[in-house]
C-alpha cells in the first residue's frame, strides 16, 4: 500500500481509504490528507476528493482548546513572518538605491547639496533613495492612469514641465527634483493604501488557511479501509437521496 500524496510505502498502519478511489490512489496518510484539505486553493478539497469527487464522511468532531490557542499563535507568527519579509525586501531595494545614488552623485554632489551639511552622508542618500522609491511607485501609477485614460493628458503634462527648461542642465535637474517630490508625495498616500490592502490580504489568506487546517484536525474523515460494503451502501443511499 502506498500513500497517493507522499508516495511513501512505510507506516501502512497509518493509511486510510477515505473515498471511492482504487488502485494506487486508494490509500492516503491522514497526516498527508489534512494539510492537503487545508492548503487547496479552491477550498473544495476540504470536503471532496479531488480525484473521484466523493464527499468525505465525517466520523467525529474533536474539541481541543489547546489547539485553538496554537492556531491563534501560528496565525500571528505567519503574519509577522510575511510582514517582516516584505519590510526586508523594501529595505533591500532602498539600501541598493542608496549606493546607486551615492555613486551617481559622486562628482556633482547635486543630491548632497540639497541637505544640510550636518546630516550624515549615508542618511542623505538613504532618504533620497526612499523618496525615489516612492516617486517610482507614483510614476508607475501615473503611467497606468495615462494608459487607461489616453495619451493626451500625459503628453500635455510632459510638454508643460519641460518647455521652459530649455537646454539648461540645472533647470532640467530642478524640474526632475520637483517631479520626484510630487510623485513621492502622491506615493505616500498610494503606499499607505497599498500597505493596508496587502496587510488585509495576508491576514485573510492566513486566517482561511489556519482555520481550514484546524478544521481538518477537528473534523476526522471516516476510514473505509476494509469496509467497501459499507462504502457501497453509503453511495447507494446517497444516490437515492439525490433522486428524491
Amino acid at each position: 500500500m502506498q500513500c497517493r500524496i507522499c508516495l511513501d510505502t512505510d507506516n501502512s498502519n497509518d493509511l486510510i481509504s477515505p473515498c471511492l478511489c482504487s488502485g494506487s490512489s486508494e490509500y492516503v496518510h491522514r497526516e498527508c490528507l489534512n494539510p492537503w484539505r487545508s492548503e487547496n486553493a479552491d477550498g473544495r478539497a476540504f470536503n471532496y476528493c479531488n480525484v473521484c469527487r466523493f464527499k468525505y464522511v465525517i466520523e467525529t468532531v474533536i474539541d481541543d482548546p489547546k489547539a485553538d490557542k496554537q492556531r491563534l499563535f501560528k496565525y500571528y507568527l505567519f503574519v509577522t513572518r510575511d510582514l517582516t519579509l516584505i519590510t526586508l525586501l523594501i529595505q533591500l531595494h532602498i539600501i541598493g538605491g542608496t549606493f546607486v545614488l551615492k555613486a551617481l552623485d559622486k562628482n556633482s554632489n547635486n543630491i548632497k547639496n540639497l541637505f544640510p551639511h550636518s546630516i550624515n552622508e549615508f542618511v542623505i542618500y538613504y532618504l533620497s533613495a526612499f523618496v525615489m522609491l516612492l516617486a517610482i511607485l507614483s510614476f508607475l501609477c501615473l503611467i497606468i492612469v495615462c494608459c487607461t485614460g489616453g495619451s493626451n493628458g500625459c503628453s500635455s503634462a510632459e510638454s508643460g514641465l519641460f518647455k521652459n527648461s530649455g537646454n539648461n542642465g540645472n533647470g532640467i535637474f530642478s524640474v526632475v527634483i520637483i517631479m520626484i517630490l510630487i510623485f513621492a508625495f502622491i506615493a505616500i498616500f498610494v503606499g499607505i493604501f497599498l500597505s493596508i490592502m496587502i496587510l488585509k490580504k495576508i491576514m485573510k489568506n492566513h486566517t482561511e488557511k489556519l482555520w481550514l487546517r484546524q478544521e481538518a484536525e477537528k473534523y476526522i474523515i471516516h476510514d473505509f479501509q476494509g469496509k467497501k460494503d459499507e462504502l457501497d451502501n453509503y453511495r447507494r443511499n446517497l444516490s437515492q437521496h439525490n433522486l428524491e
